[in-house]
């Protein structure tokens, strides 16, 4: 008797106009069951958009891509096809693969063993809740009306018109400018429902229980401090020059005042050492917001989880069998796709910038790894031109490529380049710091500062240092002692001039993280020049604690609070903030050796702390990880 035979057709449309694959299943039976992995035993196996080597090539996989398959279809006896997710051109798609060239993979990722949940810290941001406030009208109802935009484009919220009476009680939860104007965004209650939207800032009254943290915004490079709250009060000097407050110095407002149609604060400051006050425009002020640290569990995922997750959070095939592989050893760590919607030849155009000298390498390596582009090599000389130092030269494309493809790095050794560098404080500890500063000059190591809050002389470890500024900036104390001992640590017992306070051009300044240390004939020096000047950050950089929890807290406000808040982003940065400029460093391999002294710290806890990592994911990558110059 023939076999049965059932046609099933499935067709799948995503929409055309957004010129997605239309795919269809084919002549067939059809089983359902868990998804399974499987494993490509072919050289090259093609990828088609239904079951059966009529339908189109989508695209093709190597041999030893580790697949999901999620269905099985079979058009005959001898004649089956997996039907399989896939990426093709940066875009997860359905396709078919036949199961001859595909072998079950029972070993490649078996369920972990869920054991009891951990916490882990999520660090979010408001504003502090002492900024407790008032709505105060002036002269017409209109002008205290709640909008739902900033700018006051919108005057409904919820289909009312809501207009705040005076004395109404209201909670800031937020502040933008827009056109030169600050509005707040503030929560209140009304008809017993709580609302929110955007009032200015002239119609509030701060009511301070104590003094609001905040920091100097809005200016090209300072601003004069006056006497008083207003334009003709004289500007404040210390000695014969004019107090004048560079761009993120940190600030305290004791006292909120409107002139007119004005808003002034009262600032508490720190300048040359002494606590100054005075009076700026609030237009000069960001307040600053308060970090809210909340406590979730975190399981195990099962080997289904674990998939469906990968899958949620899209990360492509081409990822898949290092997370699995990492996923079965370290069952508690988080993996986060960052989609930075951006296309990957693009990306690396803008990083491969031959004559700009954006991505470095030492001159030392061989010729692969170095660019031959006439803007940085000189082919009749045979010699590279220098950008940094006596040593560092351009980068090549093939060694941009290969230290930007994550794919290269998802391994227990390197994966912490994309480590979130949020301070975890119940698994980052003395005992990991100890272990990272092991063999160099800070190691069990103690000095001595003078408090900047109290002016006493105070002794402490380094370990306690990193600590201390892991509090102050939020922070990994783990990534503020791994870049310390990328930048200025030279051996066992030696370190740069940044940190020796000896420097004859800047003697008793230092400067741990080589911050401001751009390329130039002497970026040591420049480092120790913006070390040595500003009021910001705990500037200048007299002492040792001053550099370490000063640099931190600039680490902290200029990067991680920017969204470069992995090491990866850091030099590499592909965020919206200032995409391909504003990077931490030159080195084209710094984020890779930071990990590697980053997963140091952790040694035997890794398996049980709930590590969250953001690994970017590009559009239109190559089918396999970029390769290393050879």
């Amino acid at each position: 008797m023939s076999k049965k035979r059932y046609w099933i057709g499935m067709l799948l449309l995503t929409g055309c106009l957004m010129g997605l694959f239309v795919i269809a299943a084919g002549d067939g039976d059809i089983s359902h069951a868990a998804d399974t992995t499987g494993v490509v035993t072919a050289d090259s196996l093609n990828v088609r958009s239904g079951a059966g080597t009529s339908y189109e090539k989508l695209t093709s996989l190597p041999k030893g891509t580790v697949v999901t398959i999620q269905e099985t279809v079979t058009v005959s006896s001898s004649d089956k096809w997996y039907k399989i997710p896939v990426t093709v051109n940066g875009k997860s798609v359905t396709g078919y693969v036949s199961a001859t060239y595909v072998a079950i993979d029972k070993t490649a990722d078996p369920t972990p063993t869920p054991g009891a949940s951990l916490p882990q810290t999520v660090t979010t941001y408001r504003y502090e809740t002492t900024y407790k406030a008032i709505s105060v009208p002036a002269k017409t109802l209109a002008q205290t009306k709640v909008y739902a935009k900033a700018g006051g484009a919108r005057k409904v919220i919820a289909r009312k018109k809501i207009t705040l009476s005076k004395k109404k009680a209201v909670k800031i939860i937020g502040e933008k400018t827009v056109k030169g104007k600050k509005w707040f965004k503030v929560s209140f209650s009304y008809k017993k429902k709580k609302r929110t939207g955007y009032v200015r800032n002239l119609y509030v009254k701060m009511t301070l229980k104590s003094a609001a943290t905040a920091a100097v915004n809005n200016v090209k490079k300072s601003i004069k401090i006056r006497s008083a709250a207003n334009n003709k009060a004289a500007y404040k000097k210390s000695g014969k020059k004019y107090i004048k407050l560079v761009k993120g110095t940190a600030v305290t407002i004791s006292k909120d005042v409107k002139k007119g149609n004005t808003k002034w604060y009262k600032l508490s400051f720190t300048y040359g050492g002494k606590k100054k006050t005075g009076y700026v425009k609030a237009s000069y002020i960001r307040l600053d917001r308060k970090k809210v640290v909340k406590k979730v569990p975190v399981v195990a995922l099962s080997n289904t989880d674990f998939e469906k997750s990968m899958n949620q959070q899209g990360f492509p095939d081409s990822y898949k069998q290092s997370l699995r592989a990492l996923h079965q050893k370290y069952p508690y760590w988080q993996f986060v796709a960052y989609k930075t919607n951006l296309d990957w030849n693009t990306v690396i155009n803008n990083e491969f910038r031959p004559g700009k000298g954006v991505n470095l390498i030492s001159n030392a390596k061989s010729k692969a790894w170095k660019s031959t582009e006439p803007e940085d090599y000189n082919a009749s000389t045979g010699k590279w031109k220098v950008y940094d130092g006596s040593t560092w030269v351009a980068a090549s494309r093939a060694a941009v490529c290969y230290y930007m493809d994550p794919r290269n790095f998802l391994n227990e050794r390197n994966i912490f380049m994309f480590e979130s560098l949020e301070y975890q404080s119940q698994y980052q500890t003395k005992t990991g710091i100890n272990t990272i500063l092991a063999n160099t000059p800070f190691g069990g190591k103690s000095f001595s500062y003078k408090d900047p809050d109290t002016g006493k002389n105070k002794t402490i470890t380094y370990t306690d240092a990193f600590i201390e500024a892991a509090k102050k900036s939020g922070v990994s104390p783990y990534h503020l002692a791994s870049r310390v001992k990328q930048e200025v640590v030279t051996s066992a017992t030696t370190t740069s001039g940044a940190v020796t306070g000896t420097n004859t051009k800047y003697p008793g300044i230092y400067n741990f993280y080589n911050i401001g240390a751009y390329s130039s004939e002497n970026p040591m020096e420049n480092g120790l020049k913006w070390a040595s000047t500003g009021t910001s950050y705990l500037r200048p950089w007299t002492d040792r604690y001053r550099s370490i929890v000063g640099g931190g807290m600039y680490i902290g406000t200029s990067y991680i609070s920017k969204g470069q808040n992995t090491g990866y982003l850091q030099k590499f940065n592909v965020t919206p903030y200032q995409r391909y400029e504003h990077q931490y460093m030159t080195n084209v391999e710094a984020a890779y050796s930071e990990a590697i002294k980053t997963k140091t710290a952790y040694a035997d806890t890794m398996n049980k702390t709930p590590i969250i990592f953001s690994i970017p994911v590009y559009s239109n990558m190559p089918a396999a990880a970029c390769a290393a110059p050879k």
